[in-house]
């Protein structure tokens, strides 16, 4: 039956849906699917109906008014009906007018400068039409961006040449960018006294660059500082005044009315306990009304994944209090996912989770992991409180199984850990764990080389985490900095105390539209309170592979016993990476990557692409050693999935 009814809508479609082609004749600065698609809309009610002779004027109209202002300003158009289903559009084009090369003399930006000029003129599929209605906005446009990196006394000329026999017009601008200016100490003018705080900051501010970055900052310090001292409505204006190389700022503040909150309640919930929402929020009252701290904490609550909208209505009483009402739409909490995919540590995976983000209404997240890889299985069950105590502080308790087959050893884990996490402010975060595992391991290498085969290990440890990167799935700007920390004790057939820290520093820096650059440092060390060969092979560290030194397979670097590496104790890495955009999301890529571990140091150079997903990018890269010794591998090819550091 519903094979038979689609081959009648195929058999009836040409029928139901008559309409004219449109024809050009003589159109040499467009293609005709470009034309088209310029005009859409009203063009497509034409061709969507039968040629009439009404039609084929209203089609060469609609073409010629946009081809007048799109680089053919002569352009004669007519149109003409040929059939019921067909229209021709004769085009006279006339001379061309399109906008051509800009040349910069007197900043050193000359790209971000050609960008400014050229956004006012039109644009058509791969060129700007030229009309001279546009440059005196062009040029404000650059005096902007002068005013921007604090060049407030800018001249600028824009000097139009001949035009070229291709139709396009170049111009050049000569830039004298005058002084670089600095901030006066800014002026506040409010009936409500500035904060100390506030007046701090602006007396901090005299003397900086007078940059639109530095002038945005006062802006933001002086409303948030009226907004957490209760006035939510207040606006702002800000005057300038130039006085030989500096810039004073008077910023007229007017408060508005002072807020303080007198109740707080929730509405919409199900499921979810309101006391665990009350509890957030209680502190509120009786306090001034702080819209920033307001939305960070409504950002917490969405950030757990229980709820899909959450919205603040502010009920103004008296025009001195607010009754504040928290309307939360609860999200679908239960639910599982299947994964798949391949990495060159793990080989080909296949994992299976369940989870639910809002267990008993309590806010509290479950999550249960089965996966299965080509170098063994994971299981694990955990279970986090993201709102530890009614503080920022997030618990997580955790139970695992873990079994390895890696080339030099194998090992079957088990264990339980606890996780306290405080998130200081957007960038900074502390972690406390304590974990208890026993392990077993079987291996080729001699025990007095790989540790002893069962052990129980417990560690105590402390990461201290600050990160500015503007995207921690894909960065491109901004820098990232780890400290850990532990104290560890292994009790197998000696008991062996141990101390380790790992440390990792990672710069972003976008250099252009299509290129950027990472830097990465890494190190740490081991150290056991008995000889480095008696500690377990797995509580050392191994090097090499997709996210260390990339002329290494993974986990192949360093002295080894028979083929099978022994890992180390001491170790650092260096990365440098250099990308550049391709096409879309895909960017390639050159590295260079240094490595020691214990004595040894390696050196690699390689190359890469990338394709980045909104989860992190997907990578596939070669590096080729310039440091190869005798048994040791040449290159090595990676896939992986994830940045690199």
């Amino acid at each position: 039956m519903v094979l038979r009814i689609t081959v009648l809508i195929l058999l009836f479609t040409p029928v139901l849906a008559p309409g004219a082609n449109v024809e050009f004749v003589g159109l040499r600065s467009f293609t005709s699917e470009s034309l088209l698609k310029a005009v859409a809309g009203r063009m497509d009610y034409i061709r969507k109906r039968d040629a009439t002779d009404s039609r084929a004027d209203d089609a060469a109209y609609l073409v010629e008014s946009y081809l007048k202002t799109h680089g053919l300003p002569d352009a004669v158009i007519s149109g003409q009906r040929i059939s019921d289903n067909k229209i021709r559009l004769t085009i006279e084009e006339g001379l061309s007018q399109f906008l051509g090369s800009i040349k910069v003399t007197g900043f050193d930006d000359v790209e971000a400068i050609q960008d400014q000029f050229q956004a006012t003129f039109p644009e058509t599929v791969k060129q700007r039409a030229f009309e001279s209605k546009f440059i005196e906005e062009g040029l404000e446009r650059v005096r902007d961006l002068l005013h921007t990196n604090g060049y407030w006394k800018g001249n600028l000329t824009a000097i139009q040449e001949a035009r070229q026999a291709d139709g396009k017009i170049p111009f050049t601008l000569k830039i004298d960018k005058g002084p670089l200016f600095i901030l006066e100490n800014p002026n506040l003018e409010s009936q409500v006294k500035p904060s100390a705080a506030l007046e701090k900051i602006a007396g901090e501010a005299r003397g900086e660059t007078a940059t639109a970055e530095n002038i945005i900052s006062l802006r933001r310090n002086i409303t948030e500082d009226y907004r957490r001292r209760g006035y939510t409505d207040i606006s702002l204006v800000m005057l300038k005044k130039i006085n030989g190389n500096k810039l004073l700022l008077n910023f007229v503040i007017t408060p508005g009315n002072k807020y303080i909150v007198r109740s707080f309640q929730t509405a919409g919930l199900n499921k979810t306990n309101p006391s665990n929402i009350q509890n957030r929020f209680r502190k509120l009252i009786g306090e001034n009304f702080d819209e920033k701290s307001t939305s960070r904490e409504i950002k917490r609550l969405l950030s757990t994944g229980a709820f899909s909208s959450v919205r603040l209505e502010k009920k103004e009483i008296n025009d001195a209090e607010l009754d504040l009402t928290l309307h939360l739409k609860e999200a679908k909490a239960r639910g599982y996912s299947v994964a798949l995919g391949y990495g060159s540590i793990e080989g080909y995976t296949l994992g299976l989770r369940y989870f639910d983000r809002n267990l008993y209404g309590s806010l509290s997240n479950l999550s249960a992991v089965a996966e299965i890889t080509s170098l063994g299985g994971l299981g694990a069950i955990s279970l986090s409180n993201p709102f530890f105590l009614d503080q920022d502080l997030r618990l997580a308790n955790r139970a695992f199984l873990i079994n390895r087959d890696f080339d030099n050893y194998d090992k079957l884990e088990g264990g339980i850990g606890s996780e306290l996490t405080w998130k200081w402010g957007d960038n900074y975060s502390t972690k406390v764990g304590l974990t208890v595992s026993q392990t077993s391991i079987n291996t080729p290498i001699p025990k007095e080389l790989a540790g002893p085969r069962n052990y129980i290990v417990s560690r105590l440890g402390l990461q201290q985490l600050f990160d500015r990167r503007n995207n921690p799935a894909l960065p491109s700007d901004g820098w990232f900095a780890r400290l850990s920390t532990s104290l560890g004790l292994s009790d197998g057939d000696n008991t062996i105390g141990f101390f380790e820290v790992e440390s990792q520093f990672s710069y972003y820096q976008t250099l252009s539209e299509n290129s950027s650059y990472a830097l990465g440092l890494r190190g740490g060390f081991i150290s056991p309170s008995g000889e480095a060969q008696s500690l377990p092979i797995d509580l050392r560290k191994f090097l090499g592979g997709a996210n260390t030194i990339r002329s290494f397979p993974e986990l192949k670097m360093g002295s080894s016993f028979n083929g099978n590496t022994l890992g180390g104790i001491e170790w650092w890495l260096a990365n440098a990476e250099y990308m550049h955009n391709l096409a879309g999301p895909f960017k390639a890529l050159i590295f260079v990557d240094a490595a020691g571990l214990d004595s040894e140091v390696e050196l690699a150079v390689g190359l890469g692409v990338r394709i980045n997903l909104p989860v992190g990018p997907i990578r596939l890269e070669y590096g080729r050693s310039l440091s190869q010794n005798s048994g040791e591998p040449g290159g090595t090819f990676h896939f992986a999935i994830g940045t690199t550091f």
